[in-house]
């Protein structure tokens, strides 16, 4: 997994230890490197060398002798004092860390949204991997799949997204009141700026909705995966179209900073869902033990191949049916499904959740472990990977 590559080049050494001690041992650790120049010459080695620079952070003296050798890196003036400097983009040095940080990666996100429509970004988005959880019935447990996915592909070091498209949202109830990093104080969990304000964003200024990504998007500490608030108005999300949903998906992708995208869908079945589908690498359908329940996912693949056809049937291979409150293998359900793809990894049932206002989120231990089981099922970490199937 690519980590950033940040490169600060100032003479005080104190300071770049402070520096890159506060990033190795925060979450920005995770998706940016430090490291430190006291003069230019040890710099333009560090990159003759054949080392990557994806931002560079220098005092002004020293960044005029670097910024020869680095003209296509992006670049930002640590000066004392604002305007002391020639460079389109200055910082204060001496600031609090957090916020120097917070600053220097949206001059990063700002410069990577310039790139956002050239082939070099759509290659790069292609890479970024999609799994959509689904289900033709609510209360199947999607969004408690979903959420211990994004912590399961976390703790395999994979940058991750979780996006719920869901009309009614209820990761709130999983997320809980926990203080998200980046957010004011007071603000709970699903509330801000969040989806509605992105949308808008990308109807009215849309080679901004990048920057404004990355400086709205929260961070759950236990999940330690990036999201988004719901939408602040309801309408919002229901008169949502497929191109606008694809929209938000591939703003994401784009932005560089994330391996994998999990996205929480409601349990309808349109044109939105189709073309979410088409997007995602693999779609795991959850069902249980109920007839009716699994009746119902039946029906939604017959209605799939009704309405769209081939355009459907080409998304089969994609669809892995994943039981959930489960006590035997998902694998004998096969047959009733048509034959498609069952993950050979079962959901155990937690007692303590039935029926619960709210919930503890990676409270149980069986249910965390079955899905970091299959997550290296899907992701090919361990053992059978679906391509080999």
């Amino acid at each position: 997994m690519k980590r950033y590559q940040l490169a600060v080049a100032v003479k005080e050494q104190e300071y770049m230890r402070r520096l890159a001690d506060y990033v190795r041992e925060s979450p920005l650790g995770e998706q940016w490197q430090v490291t430190a120049f006291t003069n230019a010459e040890a710099c333009k080695e560090y990159v003759k060398q054949g080392y990557s620079i994806d931002l560079l952070a220098a005092q002004p003296e020293l960044l005029n002798e670097l910024k020869e050798r680095l003209p296509n890196v992006p670049t930002v003036a640590l000066v004392m004092k604002p305007g002391e400097s020639k460079e389109e983009n200055e910082l204060q040095q001496f600031q609090p860390l957090p916020l120097l940080l917070q600053r220097l990666f949206e001059f990063h996100a700002a410069a990577a949204g310039k790139l956002a429509h050239t082939a070099a970004a759509v290659e790069e988005a292609s890479g970024v991997q999609v799994i959509s959880v689904y289900s033709a019935s609510g209360g199947v447990g999607k969004t408690a799949l979903a959420l211990h996915f994004v912590h399961a592909a976390s703790s395999h070091r994979y940058r991750t997204f979780y996006l719920n498209l869901e009309r009614w949202h209820t990761s709130d109830v999983w997320l809980g009141r926990m203080q998200a990093e980046g957010s004011s104080e007071g603000e709970g969990e699903g509330e801000g700026e969040g989806l509605s304000e992105l949308l808008y964003g990308l109807k009215s200024q849309p080679d901004q909705a990048l920057r404004w990504l990355m400086e709205h998007r929260k961070r759950h500490p236990l999940l330690k995966g990036d999201y988004l608030a719901a939408c602040t108005n309801p309408e919002d999300r229901i008169t949502l179209g497929a191109e606008d949903a694809l929209s938000i998906v591939n703003v994401i992708a784009g932005s560089g900073h994330y391996d994998l995208i999990v996205i929480d869908l409601d349990d309808g079945l349109d044109e939105l869902h189709t073309a979410i589908f088409e997007r995602s690498d693999e779609v795991l359908w959850v069902l249980n033990d109920d007839a009716s329940i699994r009746r119902k996912q039946m029906m939604a693949l017959r209605y799939g191949e009704q309405k769209w056809g081939k355009r459907f049937e080409r998304l089969s291979h994609k669809f892995i049916f994943v039981k959930n409150h489960a006590a035997s293998t998902a694998q004998p359900i096969a047959n009733e499904l048509g034959g498609l793809a069952c993950a050979p990894v079962p959901l155990p049932e937690v007692p303590e959740w039935r029926g619960e206002a709210t919930v503890t989120l990676l409270s149980s231990p069986l249910f965390r472990a079955a899905v970091d089981r299959l997550f290296k099922y899907i992701l090919k970490e361990g053992g059978e990977g679906v391509a080999d199937r």
